[in-house]
């Protein structure tokens, strides 16, 4: 709470017979967080902690043009590439009516699984003839609630609601706050196949791989073009098997848009799109540009590409025998991932699709890389060579 000589007024917690935990936040009350701090506070009332991080992210509240929490739409001569990228179309009302709390002691609310910025809980709602199970995906416990976060949400959000359009890219009902509401899928993600296939307690034919790699290559064409335009208004971001989820009925399908970055238009050139930066770069399947921290584009996700069908192709993920800071420093220098002899040498017509489909998509130079709808096509056609089964 602020006063209106822009002090920041005490916090208090006044403990009463009957309702042990009310808040009064009145800056009347100050002397008494004084006396608290010196042991003279009576047994009524109890203060919260307010480091001084804390007092000085209110105190900079005071001005809120210092503020630049989400990343800018209008910057120098870069402005949205699309209008809807302004947008937010919440549904809290719908998410509060969903009786968390009633469900939770019916056992239809609970908590399902974690991921990297995610936990995700399972409902069931059974008064719902159609998609009666619903994933409530979370920003995890404990992530400051800032409007950069807000934002994370917001991307995500939108860019599912514009790509209910596609079979291969995740559903979604809405969002609201650090909440995104889609169907439940339970058939694992592309990782745990390749990871099963690879230990042996999973067959993937030569020709079930190569359709794995043609719907990861046509999700991500997707939301390359997820304005039909041609003209990528959108970057994944962190595309990886994770990413990719199987429904019960086997279809294959992206989300997960959490960073996602919104790409802006050149307005002096109108035909070319504004670059980005990501601040921390982990793992060993991005793009020399990443490692690099250089300006990036959505040719970051083409690279991305390549990794992914890396394992399709041998079973096993990018620099999985080399230190992943060693790892990183190779790709900044251009080197990728060698393709072990049984399938670099193999005239299997899956093995020679997919290294040609790598070789479209780890190129040095983001702009000499192929286009997702491109690799998309390339898949799709090699795919309808193979003979029928």
């Amino acid at each position: 709470e602020q006063s209106t000589g822009g002090e920041i007024d005490e916090v208090i917690i006044s403990r009463s017979l009957n309702f042990p935990r009310v808040t009064s936040l009145e800056g009347s009350q100050g002397n008494w967080f004084k006396h608290f701090l010196r042991g003279k506070s009576d047994n009524r009332t109890r203060t919260i902690f307010i480091d001084e991080r804390a007092r000085n992210e209110q105190e900079r509240l005071l001005d809120s043009d210092d503020f630049s929490y989400r990343d800018p739409l209008y910057e120098d001569d870069c402005v949205p590439m699309q209008k809807w990228q302004e947008t937010s179309f919440p549904i809290c009302n719908m998410m509060h009516e969903l009786d968390f709390y009633g469900k939770a002691r019916s056992d239809e609310f609970r908590f399902w699984a974690k991921g990297g910025y995610n936990q995700i809980f399972y409902i069931d709602e059974k008064d719902k003839k159609d998609d009666p199970r619903l994933a409530m995906k979370v920003l995890i416990w404990g992530t400051e609630y800032s409007d950069r976060n807000f934002d994370r949400v917001r991307r995500d959000g939108l860019i599912l609601e514009r790509l209910t359009k596609s079979p291969y890219v995740m559903d979604t009902y809405g969002f609201c706050g650090f909440d995104v509401l889609t169907p439940f899928v339970d058939g694992g993600t592309l990782s745990s196949r390749l990871r099963d296939w690879r230990r042996g307690t999973l067959e993937l034919a030569p020709k079930k791989r190569l359709n794995i790699a043609t719907q990861a290559a046509l999700g991500l064409a997707h939301v390359h073009d997820i304005d039909g335009e041609g003209m990528s208004s959108v970057a994944h971001g962190d595309l990886k098997g994770q990413q990719y989820i199987f429904t019960s009925g086997g279809d294959m399908k992206l989300g997960d848009f959490n960073r996602g970055r919104f790409l802006r238009r050149n307005s002096t050139a109108p035909d070319t799109a504004c670059t980005y930066t990501i601040g921390k770069n982990d793992a060993a399947f991005r793009s020399p540009e990443e490692y690099e921290y250089l300006p990036q584009t959505s040719a970051i996700d083409i690279y991305a590409l390549g990794s992914i069908l890396y394992e399709i192709l041998t079973g096993k993920e990018v620099w999985d025998d080399t230190d992943t800071k060693k790892a990183q420093r190779y790709i900044r220098k251009g080197k990728i991932p060698e393709i072990d002899k049984k399938h670099l040498n193999s005239d299997d017509p899956v093995d020679v699709a997919l290294r040609g489909a790598i070789d479209m998509c780890y190129v040095f130079d983001p702009k000499k890389r192929a286009k997702a709808a491109d690799v998309a096509s390339y898949l799709q056609r090699k795919l309808s060579e193979l003979p029928e089964e």
